[in-house]
């Protein structure tokens, strides 16, 4: 088994949870922890993480951060994290219009690299919320 917490800068989501798997949204890709993993430290990119848990699937929309896998141990230091149940699809469709609105219009870089990592939020929500 491996023990799990999902931490972001407002709240633990989750703590001492025992998963028999982990899934994690890195930079390099879809990582998946199983017990005996190799210890690493790793980026995180706005995606779906999820974990299986007395044979349920739990899902959670992350966006950036970092996870740490050491011992049979994950840690997920991410800087917004949802579980599926608590998504507001509604909110998540609002935002992604928006987003999309203000990407046809003149944008700085910094502008467009805002919209668009809120577009990719927003959607990913979304993808979760189902």
């Amino acid at each position: 088994m491996i023990v799990l917490d999902i931490v972001t800068p407002t709240r633990k989501l989750v703590e001492g949870v025992q998963a028999t798997s982990v899934k994690l949204p890195t930079v390099k890709g879809q990582a998946e922890v199983l017990p005996g993993h190799t210890e690493m430290v790793t980026l995180l990119e706005t995606g779906q993480l999820s974990f299986v848990n007395d044979g349920k699937e739990r899902k959670f929309a992350v966006s950036y951060g970092f996870a740490e896998v050491r011992k049979d141990k994950v840690i997920v230091l991410a800087e917004t994290a949802e579980e599926a149940r608590e998504i507001n699809v509604e909110r998540a469709k609002t935002a992604q219009q928006k987003a999309q609105t203000a990407l046809q219009g003149t944008l700085t870089d910094e502008q467009y690299r805002k919209n668009q990592l809120k577009l990719q939020r927003a959607l990913i929500r979304q993808q979760v919320a189902h």
